[in-house]
């Protein structure tokens, strides 16, 4: 199954650009460019309109990336079922992961994964939820690792790990000694009506986290009159130990960040909020033996 010509199209739309699309495609510009051209001259209609500097799809190209990426995904599926089907295990997974994860995450998850399946490809993609969620359902990724999904009736999930919102905080802090221990939980709770007079160090609003401490602000009726706003979380509990302000953080990054100065972390808003990290994949996706055994590998991994 060769869908070669599917793949430069879809890949050209991606980026709008021949030079890109050439080097994500390991193509020349010239091979690329003669290629489209002919497309388009034995298909008898254009696929690309120039606006500017940039390649834009016409209506017609629309539907052909359209219907190509149906085809891609097709491809995909009948590779996975092959490959089980004569167990020799070679392909690739591209899984979609947030940033920060890949610092404590991936290192070991490659090692125990190459031992069993060496000849499968590994591709990373670092990104926000909301895109490599698109990006899965277009088929541009077998699976996706995240803490958000939206399109549930399409996707499979499946949970990894319960995380929490945290609170650093200063040793030196005086609402340290309000910290309360709650049955079951790893990090003691702390009313952020405690902390209320300080100055917030909270993520961008477009990050995940961002969504998170606004609920925690929200149940504690808390509006803070003081705020910092960071993208690195590594960086905000820092300037938490710092005595800068008190930040937030996810209970997994908290558990293999290290910070050169201490700083307590104590768990926020209401008790019983936790956020889902799981595992998703589109409903109509063949999963092959070394994906589910990929997945198995990341739940063991992760917690």
């Amino acid at each position: 199954m060769d869908l070669r010509e599917q793949e430069y199209v879809t890949v050209l739309a991606k980026y709008g650009n021949i030079t890109k699309a050439a080097e994500a495609l390991y193509v020349s510009q010239p091979t690329l460019s003669i290629f489209i051209k002919r497309l388009e001259e034995r298909m008898g209609i254009k696929l690309f309109q120039y606006i500017g500097k940039k390649m834009i799809l016409t209506p017609a190209g629309e539907l052909y990336v359209k219907r190509a990426k149906e085809l891609l995904i097709i491809q995909n599926q009948f590779l996975g079922e092959l490959t089980d089907l004569v167990a020799g295990y070679t392909g690739k997974i591209r899984v979609g992961i947030h940033l920060r994860r890949t610092r404590f995450f991936i290192p070991k998850l490659l090692v125990e994964f190459e031992k069993k399946y060496p000849n499968i490809e590994v591709i990373f993609i670092e990104t926000k939820s909301e895109k490599m969620e698109t990006m899965l359902l277009d088929g541009e990724l077998d699976i996706i690792f995240t803490n958000k999904v939206s399109a549930v009736d399409k996707l499979n999930v499946i949970s990894v790990y319960k995380d929490k919102l945290l609170l650093a905080v200063s040793p030196n802090n005086p609402a340290c000694k309000y910290g309360v221990k709650i049955k079951g939980h790893e990090h003691l709770w702390l009313d952020l009506n405690h902390v209320k007079n300080n100055r917030f160090i909270i993520q961008d609003i477009e990050q995940a986290t961002r969504t998170f401490t606004n609920k925690a602000l929200a149940h504690a009726k808390v509006n803070p009159e003081k705020i910092f706003v960071i993208r690195n979380m590594e960086a905000a509990s820092q300037l938490a130990a710092e005595e800068y302000g008190v930040a937030f953080t996810m209970a997994s990054y908290a558990k293999y960040f290290s910070y050169y100065k201490p700083v307590n972390f104590y768990e926020v808003g209401a008790p019983d909020f936790f956020v889902n990290i799981c595992v998703a994949y589109r409903k109509d996706f063949y999963l092959p033996t070394y994906i589910q055994d990929f997945i198995s590998l990341i739940r063991k991994t992760f917690v």
